[in-house]
């Protein structure tokens, strides 16, 4: 069954409230909705408070919160800095099992990372590709570091294939079901961090690992 949530309100009784500031529209909304139809909100400038808020929501399922100025005014399809929205973030350690050959300005340098956790028996499944977070600097190393892995000729002509020696950080907002890679698992939002000279292949994160994030 669908159950309506409200959290603001944009027009009642032929008032448009949308340059109003989020307190009086708060203060409206909850005249007009009654609470069981309204999201919870906090209103707080206690870092705990808010913390303890989000952990909640998080807890219960939802994927973040929305933080919101009090005195911002409705501004659709935008964010900026009144509002942020705010949420976990994971970070795995991953093997590079490929990366593709770029385009644009990154012609000439592997990027797009493919990615894949620790299997049985020292296999490694992949779980996702990202060419974000990359900067330049760290495309010209990673390219040279990924050619000296590098396992014959590219597969169609811009996938190579390297062995699975580099480990790195990618930080993820989560991870979803999916048919599309053997593990049946794959990552959203994902971004490298930096890679892990400290860390073997044999030390990254299992499928079971990621599998556990769903």
């Amino acid at each position: 069954m669908l159950r309506p949530f409200f959290f603001d309100v944009l027009h009642v009784d032929g008032r448009s409230l949308i340059d109003e500031p989020l307190q009086v529209r708060k203060s409206v909304l909850a005249q007009a909705v009654p609470s069981h139809l309204r999201l919870p909100t906090l209103d707080t400038s206690d870092a705990g408070e808010a913390e303890r808020f989000a952990a909640a929501a998080v807890a219960a399922g939802h994927e973040g919160v929305m933080v919101k100025s009090l005195d911002s005014p409705y501004q659709a399809g935008r964010r900026g800095a009144a509002w942020r929205k705010v949420k976990p973030v994971h970070t795995l350690d991953l093997v590079v099992l490929a990366a593709e050959w770029g385009h644009g300005r990154r012609t000439g340098r592997l990027s797009n990372l493919h990615l894949g956790a620790r299997g049985d028996e020292g296999s490694f499944v992949m779980v996702g590709k990202t060419f974000k977070g990359l900067t330049d600097e760290l495309l010209r190393w990673q390219t040279e570091a990924l050619l000296a892995r590098a396992i014959g000729a590219p597969e169609a002509g811009y996938i190579q294939h390297v062995r699975p020696e580099l480990v790195v950080e990618i930080a993820i907002d989560g991870v979803q079901r999916s048919v599309r890679y053997p593990g049946g698992v794959a990552l959203r939002f994902a971004r490298v961090r930096g890679y892990r000279p400290d860390k073997s292949a044999a030390e990254a994160d299992t499928i079971e690992m990621v599998r556990s994030l769903l």
